[in-house]
């Protein structure tokens, strides 16, 4: 769950993350900004939400 995101995973969150920002910072809404808090946290800590798999038996 946690510490298994991928490299692409990554950049990919880096760049949504810095998309929230400078969207926020030109149209002037900063509070806009903090919605970038939680994506930088999840890169940070790697996290990827799986969904449970029935194992067959």
């Amino acid at each position: 769950m946690f510490f298994e995101l991928s490299i692409r995973g990554i950049i990919l969150r880096f760049y949504l993350m810095m998309l929230v920002v400078i969207v926020a910072g030109f149209s002037g809404q900063w509070w806009l900004a903090l919605f970038g808090l939680p994506i930088l946290l999840s890169v940070m800590v790697g996290f990827v939400a799986h969904k449970k798999v029935q194992g067959h038996h």
